[in-house]
């Protein structure tokens, strides 16, 4: 297994925790040069160090700080192979409870960072790689929805559509470079304790919440090996838990049968 990326450059944002971490860690593995992004200096300087990696602190909301990323990586390495737009954060409550504040952070980093590294990596892996390859990381919240998840899914359905977009965009003009969703459920990360990095927020850390202990929640290293395969391949979705593909459809046949209940009065 060894060796699948050796001589690739890969970049991975919110890569000092979680399932970037453990997808930068297994790409070292198979000897890709990693760049790691991430907002918090002390935990990106011990990832960084852990992986054998270059880390750059950056805030994917901010365009700036994603140019200065792709700034660092090629004056690092030249080149670019492989990027995970992975960096994320989550406010779950009610919509009623949400203030425009909150869909502006939530906003601002799930779907502005993708965006922001969409703009500046594009192009770098269309001229710099023969066979460059782009991974956004959305959620099974892209898919479908539940309550609780009006920010986040938001943000998360915009991946899933960006992506697809590009995805028939670049198949169009014949791009060599593949792109793909990752539509992640359950995992255990710190994504649920994420306002500890949220801009002005002034008050102690609380303790970390606890993740279930069920057999549907996956380890972030899990989840990385699938990501990898499907990475190799090419994939433009790639699942972790297939599972809830009933949920998925279910949401589809209520979309189907509201075109069958319209169709009559069209003909």
């Amino acid at each position: 297994m060894s060796g699948r990326f050796a001589g690739k450059v890969a970049v991975v944002t919110g890569g000092a925790s979680g399932i970037g971490y453990a997808l930068a860690r297994l790409l070292r593995q198979e000897e890709a040069a990693v760049v790691i992004a991430d907002v918090e200096q002390g935990a990106l300087d011990r990832a960084a160090d852990q992986l054998g990696a270059a880390g750059v602190l950056t805030d994917v909301s901010r365009a700036v700080d994603v140019e200065h990323l792709a700034d660092e990586v090629m004056r690092l390495h030249g080149r670019v192979d492989l990027v995970v737009n992975n960096a994320g954060v989550a406010r779950v409550a009610p919509f009623d409870e949400l203030s425009q504040a909150d869909f502006d952070w939530v906003l601002g980093v799930n779907l502005g960072g993708v965006i922001h590294g969409m703009r500046t990596f594009v192009p770098l892996l269309e001229s710099t790689s023969a066979d460059g390859y782009l991974l956004n990381t959305a959620s099974i919240a892209g898919v479908r929805n539940g309550p609780g998840l009006a920010a986040y899914a938001a943000s998360k359905f915009a991946v899933v559509a960006l992506t697809e977009t590009l995805d028939q965009e670049l198949r169009a003009r014949r791009s060599p470079l593949a792109v793909g969703v990752l539509l992640p459920a359950m995992v255990r990360t710190n994504i649920a304790d994420s306002e500890r990095n949220r801009p002005g927020a002034h008050r102690p850390a609380a303790a970390p919440r606890s993740v279930p202990d069920r057999a549907d929640v996956l380890d972030a290293d899990v989840v990385a090996a699938i990501t990898v395969e499907a990475i190799l391949r090419r994939d433009l979705y790639v699942v972790t838990h297939p599972e809830t593909v009933d949920s998925v459809r279910a949401r589809h046949r209520r979309i189907e049968a509201a075109f069958a209940a319209a169709a009559p009065s069209h003909r």
